[in-house]
């Protein structure tokens, strides 16, 4: 019997590590979860509008990123504004607009974005310019660089 006992209370030991380990696992994943939610802005509750609105009347420059989860091009253009934008952060708003939430429909539709990847280009004057589609780093940069005025 003190054996069924000693393996018995083993598998209550090995019960209560896995439990732990599965807490930590889960807390660590939720760390990453949300490093990567506030990288990519996931967490922001406030429509990409609503802050388009906030920087065009401080008459900052803008640069509204139109896309969609599941496209290839989408990956394409933020590609290049991962390696572009960085240059321009001191000088150019850059607001994240996701043509599935429904919390950006209003942007959507006041822009007119039939298809995504968009870009809205607003400059400090309130200017606009929409570029539709994918656009390489050289001519995104190009773009910035005028919105900020000719400098980064």
């Amino acid at each position: 019997m003190s054996h069924d006992y000693e393996i018995a209370e083993k598998r209550k030991r090995t019960r209560s590590w896995l439990i732990v380990l599965g807490v930590i696992a889960f807390v660590a994943l939720i760390a990453v979860l949300k490093d990567a939610a506030k990288a990519r802005n996931w967490l922001n509750s406030e429509p990409a509008a609503a802050r388009l609105s906030e920087y065009r009347a401080a008459g900052k420059p803008v640069v509204v990123f139109f896309h969609s989860p599941d496209c290839s091009s989408c990956e394409q253009v933020q590609a290049s504004l991962d390696e572009v934008y960085p240059e321009f952060k001191d000088s150019v708003v850059l607001l994240d607009a996701d043509v599935t939430d429904m919390r950006e429909r209003a942007l959507v539709e006041q822009v007119g974005v039939q298809t995504a990847p968009t870009l809205l280009l607003v400059d400090a004057g309130g200017k606009e310019k929409v570029i539709v589609g994918e656009i390489s780093p050289k001519d995104l940069r190009t773009e910035l660089s005028a919105l900020a005025g000719g400098t980064p």
